[in-house]
């Protein structure tokens, strides 16, 4: 089902359904880290099943691609030319783009300096600016905390919340949230049902998906905290962002600002959190091809 070609001077994995004369679609996972692996078992023969040419991808370093080379040193515009280079190596003229999360930066990156290589872009949850999000969701985990019996972690929360200055990755917001331990992942959510079926389809992996690359690309986390919020007006192909009605990482602000740049389309999946394409998958399917097709 999948294999690995060898792009930029690394073996990258590929996992790639649906027909070779269908639509190609690029996934672009986040994480950062994070590899391909739930979006394509979820959604991957959804998408083929309906004339999809999907590609699903590990980004360099991750998952079932080779470890991290030295060099290149890992950074978001050496991610943009793996991109482009599979694309030829594929031999695809342009396709479509789904960016996950971080993979939504990124995504937006790819479509602003290959505008030519790219006919829609979908951004799923995008963190597009990880200030807005920290600040959407660190009241969350607060109210978790103190539900948990833990008002000084709570207090920790809401005071980086409340910071007149933006956040950075060196403010480490995410450590503030860590005191949830195991609940941690709920924040992802939108019931225990989808976060089920996340880590079902987490346990499933084959043996050769090394989860512990994920952190070779922790490097990746300042880019997070750049507000790639203003570049969305510099978009000149149709796009849409869809999202979990309970997600957390795409803040109101967030895509309020992506509909006043853009004028794109929103989509909002019922009953889902930040994995809508595990949590509600044929939901998912359905708004993504309403798009890319309409």
């Amino acid at each position: 089902m999948g294999q690995t070609l060898h792009i930029n001077g690394t073996g990258i994995f590929v996992d790639e359904r649906g027909p070779s004369g269908g639509e190609p679609l690029l996934f672009i996972h986040g994480g950062p880290g994070n590899p391909s692996w739930d979006f394509m078992e979820s959604v991957g023969d959804l998408f083929a099943g309906r004339g999809v040419r999907v590609i699903g991808v590990d980004q360099r370093g991750v998952g079932r691609s080779d470890a991290l080379p030295e060099e290149p040193a890992l950074s978001v515009p050496v991610l943009i030319e793996d991109f482009e280079q599979l694309r030829e190596a594929l031999g695809i003229g342009a396709w479509s783009l789904i960016g996950h999360s971080s993979g939504g930066a990124y995504a937006l990156d790819y479509a602003l300096a290959h505008p030519g290589a790219v006919t829609r872009l979908v951004l799923d949850c995008p963190a597009l600016d990880t200030d807005a999000t920290d600040r959407h969701r660190l009241p969350r985990a607060a109210a978790m905390l103190d539900a948990a019996g833990m008002p000084e972690e709570a207090a920790r929360c809401r005071e980086i919340a409340a910071r007149g200055d933006r956040l950075t990755a060196e403010d480490r917001s995410w450590e503030a949230m860590t005191p949830l331990g195991a609940q941690y992942l709920d924040l992802f959510f939108a019931d225990a049902d989808g976060r089920r079926r996340y880590e079902e389809i987490a346990d499933a992996a084959p043996d050769e998906l090394d989860w512990s690359k994920s952190w070779s690309h922790r490097v990746l986390l300042a880019d997070m905290y750049v507000d790639r919020l203003p570049r969305l007006a510099d978009l000149t192909m149709p796009s849409m962002l869809v999202h979990g009605e309970a997600d957390l990482v795409a803040a109101p602000a967030i895509v309020a600002d992506y509909r006043a740049a853009t004028r794109g389309s929103v989509a909002t999946i019922a009953e889902a959190g930040h994995f809508a394409f595990v949590e509600r998958p044929s939901a998912y399917v359905d708004a993504v091809l309403g798009f890319l097709r309409g």
